[in-house]
């Protein structure tokens, strides 16, 4: 039975899966089990998945606060995960893989840094976390190039992560938006300069069915969104607004 949490913020946990079946089901009890005591709802934005990922959460929707989203065919991980942002209810939005690599544990420690005043909550496998040592030496050295690749916009030490908790005033703070390959949190976090930043340490682990989506076209799409953003903050400076808002401290815990 639920706590009475008064006026507590409702959290939204947003999935973007395709071809998760045998991965999504224990990831969702184990999320409605995490969050029992908050108000909370899944959100599940699923790209048509041939394996029909979206069966699977359609019939625990029976159980679970679970909403479901089924686009028409594979558009993107990051337009999936603003999409089901959008069409949420949430105060506190939670964005995680739908493939299990990531524990809904460490939700709870997200929701309390939000309450304490962090605007973005970051899941970081560099501050105080770590990778599964199962993790390939290449996949390894893509995650940590990509990083050097995005260090010159953000001072956040895993701003590839894909476990994040942002308030949602942060998204209604971005009016446009490039939405390009899997990361949307590098997005967020170059474009909403003035939110407060914290990152808590997770553990990165494997999947335990099906494939990777991490491949050579993600990795193109990826050096578009960084030359995108370079733009971006190239012409956003010349701006008086963005000459006033500096970049909020980023705390590590």
């Amino acid at each position: 039975m639920k706590a009475d949490l008064g006026n507590s913020p409702k959290i939204s946990v947003v999935l973007a899966s395709y071809n998760e079946r045998e991965n999504i089901g224990p990831l969702l009890s184990k999320i409605a089990y995490t969050l029992e005591p908050y108000d909370y709802e899944i959100v599940v934005v699923d790209d048509n998945s041939p394996d029909r990922t979206y069966e699977v959460v359609k019939a625990m929707s029976a159980t679970y606060p679970i909403k479901l989203i089924r686009r028409p065919k594979k558009m993107g991980l990051a337009s999936a995960v603003l999409t089901g942002f959008l069409s949420s209810e949430g105060d506190y939005l939670v964005c995680l893989d739908a493939d299990g690599q990531h524990d809904p544990e460490v939700i709870p420690r997200m929701i309390e840094e939000l309450e304490k005043g962090a605007d973005v909550v970051v899941g970081s496998r560099f501050v105080g976390g770590d990778i599964d040592p199962k993790w390939s030496h290449n996949r390894n050295l893509m995650s940590h190039v990509a990083t050097l690749l995005a260090s010159p916009f953000t001072p956040v030490k895993d701003p590839m992560s894909g476990f994040f908790a942002v308030k949602r005033w942060v998204l209604e703070s971005i009016s446009d938006w490039y939405l390009i390959g899997y990361k949307v949190l590098l997005e967020i976090l170059v474009k909403a300069r003035s939110a407060k930043v914290v990152e808590v340490p997770i553990h990165f682990g494997v999947r335990h069915y099906g494939q990777s989506k991490l491949d050579w076209k993600e990795v193109v799409l990826y050096l578009i969104l960084i030359s995108k953003l370079l733009w971006w903050r190239m012409r956003s400076k010349t701006t008086a607004q963005d000459d006033l808002v500096q970049p909020a401290p980023v705390r590590r815990e």
